[in-house]
């Protein structure tokens, strides 16, 4: 059956309405000569047909990837040799333009209740870098992701480094795989691409002693696909934390999407949804995950092994103009506490974002976190503790690749490291203003 897509019209009309310099990451705008609003919704969310683009291995969805590029690829095979694999080598080509992208970040903090300086902002926060990220395809069902930042203070910073095997079974994307070093995917989103950073839910340590988070980038490999284009999944082995040992971690998520665009973008029977406003995608998608993971701690010098496993959801609601998304998680340490071995701890995270997209260039936002877990009191008895926090925040895209965000944070956080590296409970916290963040990204 001949199967059309819903971006067939949406990017068409994009392409003759948005003219001006675009922004996907810029070397995919360069690839398809379209618009940012393609796939994002103020970068780097992405709207329903960049999630599917994500999905398809960064090609179009359908089969249709040939037919919206506009940039000559170069072959990798001789001209003249016409034979077939495996009597040749796997036919691919690299990018016609260069795959590489640069994004200037910039970063200005205000802290209002900073009492160690009078000097109120600050310019050298880590959010002032050059990022370099190459991203593509080589050929059919190969592409590739690379990413590197070289931050203020002269440190380089290696991120997600992977390649992604699409279609190893069949043509619809049922089965595929990741290898390299990646973010484990465990969402449903994906808060790399969220208009607001530092989620607690993704970013926080444990403790300074046992510093894994689900963003934490490993080494290994993942199997991931959908099916009637509804249904996805992912599931990997990756390293674990800490010093080198023997066992790996596993994880799995599956997740659904119940209307809207479906996950592979492909919608039959063609017809066009929102082309004219590509944000709007009336949706809900729900997912589960589950990570098992080890750690190997440096406990003065004396290893010591801390198993743990996460259990948790997402969810992802749009309608009209706005997005609703957040998760849980429920989390069991075995052995988390330096020079406290045989002390568990368990954990409850959850967050909870609304975003609105007022118009295409300013998005507002507000994020409501808490963070219900367990540390040591002053005499190493582990009691329970509660942190919540309130971050609001705003973008502007004064340009298709220039946005600005406007970001403060209303924190109440009970615990401090202690001379171990613990969480220790400072008791009689109260919600305070914390820093405000003006950033800006140029990408290029």
């Amino acid at each position: 059956m001949k199967r059309t897509l819903v971006l067939s019209l949406a990017v068409f009309a994009l392409m003759q309405a948005a003219r001006e310099d675009s922004f996907g990451i810029p070397a995919f705008a360069r690839k398809y000569k379209t618009s940012c609003a393609t796939c994002h919704n103020g970068f780097p969310k992405l709207n329903a047909f960049g999630e599917a683009f994500r999905r398809n291995g960064y090609q179009f969805p359908g089969g249709t990837d040939a037919e919206f590029t506009h940039e000559e690829a170069v072959p990798l095979g001789s001209e003249g040799n016409k034979r077939a694999f495996p009597e040749s080598i796997w036919p691919g080509s690299l990018p016609g333009s260069s795959p590489i992208s640069l994004f200037l970040n910039g970063e200005m903090d205000y802290n209002p209740t900073n009492a160690q300086t009078t000097e109120r902002f600050s310019f050298d926060g880590l959010g002032n870098s050059i990022e370099a990220v190459a991203a593509g395809t080589l050929g059919e069902d190969l592409s590739f992701w690379g990413q590197a930042a070289l931050n203020s203070d002269g440190t380089l910073e290696l991120n997600r480094i992977f390649l992604i095997f699409s279609n190893l079974f069949g043509d619809a994307y049922a089965f595929n795989a990741r290898v390299g070093v990646i973010e484990p995917g465990l969402f449903s989103f994906s808060t790399h691409r969220a208009w607001m950073e530092d989620y607690w839910f993704t970013t926080r340590a444990f403790s300074d002693g046992m510093g894994w988070t689900l963003e934490e980038t490993q080494k290994g490999i993942e199997i991931n696909g959908m099916f009637h284009g509804r249904f996805g999944y992912n599931a990997g082995i990756v390293e674990g934390f800490g010093s080198p040992h023997s066992d790996k971690d596993y994880y799995g998520h599956i997740t659904y999407k119940f209307g809207g665009l479906p996950l592979d973008g492909v919608v039959e029977g063609g017809g066009s949804q929102g082309a004219s406003q590509p944000f709007i995608d009336n949706s809900l998608t729900l997912g589960a995950f589950a990570y098992s993971g080890s750690a190997m701690l440096d406990a003065g010098g004396t290893p010591q092994q801390n198993n743990f496993t996460l259990f948790g959801g997402d969810y992802n609601a749009f309608y009209g103009r706005f997005n609703l998304f957040g998760g849980l998680q429920l989390r069991k340490d075995d052995n988390p506490f330096l020079t406290m071995s045989g002390t568990s701890a368990k954990s409850t995270v959850w967050f909870s974002e609304l975003d609105v997209t007022v118009f295409p260039w300013l998005l507002p936002g507000v994020r409501y976190e808490v963070w219900d877990g367990q540390a040591l009191d002053a005499s190493n008895q582990v009691v329970s503790f509660t942190d919540s926090q309130i971050v609001p925040g705003i973008v502007f895209l004064v340009r298709p690749n220039l946005k600005m965000t406007l970001r403060a944070a209303f924190a109440k956080q009970n615990t401090e490291a202690d001379g171990n590296n613990n969480p220790l409970i400072v008791p009689g916290q109260s919600m305070q203003p914390g820093t405000v963040q003006l950033l800006m990204t140029l990408g290029i």
